[in-house]
Order: C-alpha cells, then structure tokens, then sequence
C-alpha cells in the first residue's frame, strides 16, 4: 500500500510541473520490396537527432512521437533495412516504407530472428500470429499452443473432451480470456469454450503473463490471452479450409469478405466440424474421443471514418456431443445400464465496438465496448443431470489522452457486469444474480525507448462480494538495446462458478459435496514477477533469450478435493495456496528460413488440504507437471513453397490424488505420481499459386495412458473414475488439411 502511494504521489508530481507542449507526430511504418509487397515493421527505431527523442513501432507497425513544439528530420531505421529520413513540418500522420538492404551491399548484414515476444510491450507478452499459428493443425483455440513453452493444454477427463488450459502452474479459470478485449471464455464457456473458436478465424493471439491492465477487468490473476479475429476490410475475400483425420474428425471452414467503399466492410465466418466414428483405440469399452457435431456462424460489420470507427457483430453456436461406452446411443440406450455422456449447447452473442477518433490528437480517443449473451447447456452423466444457462451483459467505456505531453498518458473509464446463473446438477440447484458496476484509472509514464511505468487501480462494487480494490503495476527498463527487464505486481479476483469450473471431473461415481458454508465464494491473489530479455549474436543472426519468473500467493483460493474414495469435496484452502513458475526460452535462427525455439520450464504448485479427522496437509496440487521441455524446428523454402515443422515436448511427473482405498485390485492402484512422457508432432505444408495442403501427425510414437477409465467395464461401481487423466489418452493421429484463399 505505501509503495503504491509513494509511486503514484512521485509521478503526479513529475506530471503536474510539466510545462511543454505537445505536437504529436503519429504514423505507420512499413518494408516494401521489389515485388510491392509490404509489412508492417514492428519494433523499427523512430527518432529525431536534433531532440535526441524517439521511439519505436508497436504490432501494428504504428508509433506517436511528441517533437515539443520542433519542427526538423525524422530518422526511420530498421534491422535489416536502408535508413530513410523524413522532414515533418505538421503533425499530420505520415506513412514511411523502408526498402530491404540490397544483396550486393559489402557490408555485414545482421539477421533478426523470430521471437514471439513482444519487445515494445511494457507487459511480458508473446504474440502468435497467422505464421505461428500454421506450424501445427490449429482447428480452434485449444490446439493454438502446441508450439508455445507458456501455455499447456490438458483434457480434464477421459470421457467428456472438456479441455483446460494451463499458464504459470495455474488452470485456465485464473487466466483472463478475451476475444478483442471482450469477455471471452467465462463462467459456462469454461467447459467447451477452447473448442469454441475455429482457427481460421484468428487473427493473432496475445498472450501476457502475471497481472494485465486494469482497463479490461479485475479477473486476471496468472496472465491474459486475447483473442484478436480477422477483420472484414483486411481478410481475404473469399477462404476455404478442409480437415481430416485418421480418427474420424472432419472440419470445413469457409469465409469471407465484402468492402462496400472506403468506409464500410462486412465479413462471414461459417465453421462446421464433426466426429461420427466411434473411436475406441485402447480397447476398454469406452470412445476415446467424444462423437460430436459443431455449428459456429459469426457475421462482423465495420464502420471507419476520419472521426469515428464502429464494429459489430453476431456469433450463432450450436454443439452436440456424445461420449461413454461404445455401444451407447442416445436414443436407445438405458442409461441405468449403459454408460453414457451427453451435451447440448446453444449459444448466441452480439457485440459492439464504438470509437471516436481525434485525427489531429492521434493519442486521445473515447471508446466504448459491449457484448451481451445467452448461453444453455443440457448434460448427463450417466443418470446424473446437468442443466445450466447464463445472460450476461458487458459494457466498458474508456477515455484516454495525455498530461503535457505524450511521455504522460491515462486511461479512465467506467465498467458494468450483469450476469444470471442458473444451475442444476444431481438436485443441487446454485441460481445467482451478479450485479458489478466498476471504475478504473491508469497512469502511463514512457521515457521513449528506454523506461515505461504503469500504475493502474479499479474499485468494483458486487451486489454480494462487497466492494473490491485492484491495484496492479507494470514497469519496463530498457538497460540497452540489447538487454529488457520488465516487472508486473498486482491483485486479481474472480467468482468462484462451482459446476462450470470443474465440469469434467463429474466422469466418475462420487458423491459431490460443496462446503458452501466455508467462506464467500471468490479466489483472491497476488501475482508477481518479471523477466529479463537478452539479445546477442551468433554468426551474424540474432539470438533472443528471455527469463521470467512469477509467484502468485492465494488470500483465497478454493480447492476440488479427490484425496477422499468415492467423494469429491470443494471447499475454500484452509491455509496457504501458491504457485511459483520459472522459465527460460531461446529463439534462434541459425540459418536462413530456420527457425529453433528450445524452452524449459519448473513449477512449484502447492496448497493446503483437509485430512478427513480434521488436520491440514500441504500437497502439491495434482495434475500439473513441475518440468517441462519444449523445442520447436521450423524450415521453409524460397517463397515458402515448402514449410516443415517439428515439435518434441516433454512433461516431466505430476502428482495424481491417492486412489488406492479405491480398490486392493492392482490393475486399478494408481501410484501418487505419473511416469514423464514425451510426445512428438510434425507438419508438412505445400504452397501453391491460391491454395495450400498439409499433412501432419501428433502423438507420433504413440504414447498412451494405460487404463485411463478405472473399473471400465463396471461403471455404475463406486470405483468407476474417467477423471485420473495425466496424458495422451489416444495414439497417434494423422491428418490432412487444405487452405484455399482468394483475395
């Protein structure tokens, strides 16, 4: 608390006593090449000599620079490329486009490589974009981080399909999951909501580690991930994707764009994907991959003047699952005497994105988001029913402008949350209304290309948790042009959702038991951490190497409990809950068109639990693997005619909760650790003048968990568990895509 208040009191001052006026210069900076083909330069050097003052691009290639009232040469540099200059007389945005050096040039020329993070972030943030996403099959959302060393992705069960991710020790419910800075994978999404967005529709993909920005909410606790979807003016116009593979699944994906003028642009987007062989490759009875059919539409409008800038849009959702024993049908079959699993979602949700430009004052806007949907879901375990819905409206309204001048900026703005659940499973009904307005304030200091500090804080106010304070801190030090150090510390809370966070782990015969009398229902944390970036060269080509390291400490954290047979207790932490995370990553180029990433990663995951006579123990929580060793080889041809890509991961022992006063029978004892495995996937891809086919295998020396369903050919026992799930359940998988695009 105090040294929040003495920051926030040092820079008030610094921008209270500043007395120079601004003249903004925005623009965008570009590389352009024989072909005309062009690019936007991110991280490229904007400075003024004179001044001694400059800056770099963003992603986007853009970049606002205050001149203070001087008028003179602007220099543009970029690794890689000639250095261009440009005299600036007025404020009006310029664009500049840098040409490539030219081969005949004597001198050494020094290869950038391609590391995913984001050098002018003040936030430790990796972005991956189209190119990235294209190493690997990436249907949805759920299968875009096979090549990232942050993020793992794990099913919950061997029975529903339910999938959560992982990042920094901690499941997916703590990681703020937006899709254009719009609430994303929340509240009844968190079940299926990674299979909810195909990867053809993506964009790119930012994802930050520890505390995000106070602006877009207050239930960041491990990290964000923002979702950013094609635009109806930029995307092809017309772009057709097919899928296949060797266990049964098929996808199609088609969509497209119109640009009406220079003003107004519409995009459609239609995925449809489906399992229908009932796959069943160990042998025990049961699928291995849930039968499921999937139709998502979305249809996105745009709306860009000189003063105003306007998105909206409409997605349309429709699942249908089925999962269990082999020879369980959904309309035949006796549920009392066969196994089954079965879900139904349907979902519809809107949005709207208003912005009001100020051409001459590039870094001062009005904003103004808003999203409302409906989402219903039927499910049954066996006998045991699961009816939920959720209507939710969200609203955020953001101002922004600067103190003096451009080295001081804000944000501030209001927020509202209105969310009813209703909930049933096995006769416990959990019915809620939220009710959460909010208010929020961040203060930006950037001394260009060497120091950035942000200091935001938000109040919200919930109609049953009280009012909540979230102060959160990002610093960035620019040591060299070689060397970053960032640091992030900050508060994090988010409403506990009993059913939805822990769908999957109803695949078994506990009895459920939710000690709703042990405290409100809400996780509260601190994360804190940092990272060092370091740049260096080897024969000429840059080598990106990046530490970080987080700690996130749980005032409050409530705990699933499998440590007791045949029940499941969720009640609040007793005692202390924390994660530590380290990781070290390397990017490297060693040669042209190769690209080598090698990463390694511990965790420290541990909470305390309640023994049964009434003592606490620590455990380490189960489920997550403390080592992890990821490296990715990727290598294309001239004109990326040819792209191969090659990933390894290895996943180190994790703890298992004690199962064996579950059964004396030996085929069913599972150890309380899980063996380290390793798993290897490939890809294969040829560009042609308009389309492109891949080829590519995943699990390729088949690594399965044996007997991942306990007492499967008993499951209406009290043995029966699907939910002891550390590894591949299925074999290795083949597939066949193809991508066509018309622009």
């Amino acid at each position: 608390m105090k040294f929040y208040s003495i920051l926030l009191g040092l820079f008030l001052y610094l921008a209270i006593n500043l007395d120079s006026k601004a003249q903004v210069i925005s623009g965008r900076v570009m590389s352009l090449d024989a072909q005309g083909n062009m690019a936007d330069l991110v991280g490229a050097v904007v400075n003024h000599p004179q001044l001694k003052k400059g800056t770099v691009t963003n992603k986007e290639g853009r970049f606002t620079l205050d001149l203070q009232g001087f008028q003179g040469f602007l220099r543009f540099s970029y690794t890689g490329f000639q250095t261009d200059s440009l005299f600036v007389p007025t404020n009006k945005p310029i664009h500049v486009h840098l040409m490539p050096l030219e081969k005949e040039l004597k001198e050494v020329v020094v290869y950038a490589g391609s590391s995913p993070h984001d050098r002018t972030s003040p936030l430790q943030t990796e972005v991956l974009t189209v190119k990235t996403l294209a190493k690997a099959a990436c249907c949805n959302l759920s299968e875009s981080f096979e090549t990232n060393a942050s993020v793992s992705v794990n099913y919950n069960d061997a029975v529903t399909g339910s999938k959560q991710i992982q990042l920094l020790g901690l499941s997916g419910i703590y990681v703020q999951t937006n899709t254009e800075n719009m609430p994303s994978i929340r509240g009844l999404k968190t079940t299926y909501g990674l299979n909810y967005l195909p990867g053809t529709w993506i964009q790119s993909i930012d994802l930050s580690k520890g505390q995000s920005s106070v602006v877009n909410g207050y239930e960041s606790i491990a990290g964000a991930i923002n979702v950013e979807l094609a635009k109806p003016d930029t995307t092809d116009k017309y772009y057709l994707n097919t899928y296949t593979n060797s266990q049964g699944r098929f996808e199609v994906n088609q969509q497209g764009a119109k640009k009406f003028d220079n003003h107004l642009s519409t995009g459609w987007f239609a995925h449809y994907s489906s399992q229908a062989y009932r796959f069943d490759g160990n042998g025990d009875g049961f699928l291995d991959v849930p039968l499921y059919q999937q139709v998502n539409l979305l249809n996105r409008w745009k709306y860009k003047s000189d003063l105003w800038m306007v998105q909206g849009g409409i997605n349309v959702l429709y699942e249908d699952r089925l999962a269990g024993q082999k020879n369980f049908y959904a309309n035949s079959s006796d549920r009392n005497l066969i196994y089954g699993f079965g879900s139904k979602t349907n979902r519809i949700e809107g949005f709207a994105k208003i912005a009001r430009l100020f051409p001459d004052k590039p870094y001062k806007g009005i904003g103004l988001i808003l999203n409302g949907y409906n989402h219903d879901n039927l499910s049954y375990f066996a006998t045991r029913n699961y009816i939920g819905n959720e209507q939710s409206f969200y609203a955020n309204l953001i101002y922004q402008s600067i103190i003096g001048n451009t080295n001081h900026s804000w944000r501030a703005g209001g927020s509202f949350l209105l969310d009813n659940f209703k909930e049933s499973y096995v006769g416990q009904i959990l019915d809620r209304r939220e009710v959460v307005p909010g208010i929020f304030y961040e203060y930006t200091y950037t001394y260009p290309e060497k120091f950035t500090f942000i200091l935001g804080n938000r109040l919200d106010f919930h109609n049953q948790l009280g009012t909540q304070w979230v102060p959160r801190m990002h610093l960035k030090w620019d040591i060299n042009e070689n060397l970053i150090f960032r640091f992030s510390s900050g508060k994090g809370w988010r409403r506990v959702n009993f059913f939805a966070d822990n769908f999957g782990f109803f695949a078994n015969q506990r009895s459920l038991n939710i000690a709703l009398s042990s405290g409100s229902p809400m996780d509260i944390a601190w994360n804190t951490g940092g990272s060092l970036s370091y740049d260096f060269f080897v024969n000429n080509r840059k080598v990106n190497l990046v530490l970080d390291a987080y700690q996130t400490n749980f005032e409050q954290q409530w705990l699933l409990d499998m440590e007791t047979a045949h029940a499941i207790y969720i009640y609040k932490s007793p005692g202390k809950s924390f994660a530590n995370s380290l990781q070290l990553e390397l990017n490297y180029s060693p040669i042209k068109r190769m690209d080598v990433k090698v990463a390694y990663r511990i965790q420290d995951v541990q909470a305390d639990y309640k023994l049964d006579y009434g003592d606490i123990v620590r455990l380490q929580k189960p489920f997550i693997n403390k080592e992890r060793v990821l490296v990715n080889v990727s290598y294309y041809t001239p004109y990326e005619k040819w792209k191969f890509d090659y990933t390894f991961q290895w996943n180190g022992p994790r703890r298992i909760p004690s199962t064996l006063h579950l059964s004396q029978n030996a085929d069913f004892f599972l150890n309380n650790q899980s063996p380290a495995f390793s798993t290897s996937y490939a890809q294969v891809s040829r560009k042609f003048k308009k389309w492109e086919m891949y080829v590519g295998a995943e699990n390729m020396f088949n690594f399965k968990q044996e007997n991942p369903v306990m007492y499967a050919n008993s499951p209406f026992s009290s043995g029966f568990d699907a939910t002891m799930v550390w590894g591949p359940v299925t074999g290795s998988m083949f597939y066949l895509g193809t991508r066509l695009k018309i622009n």
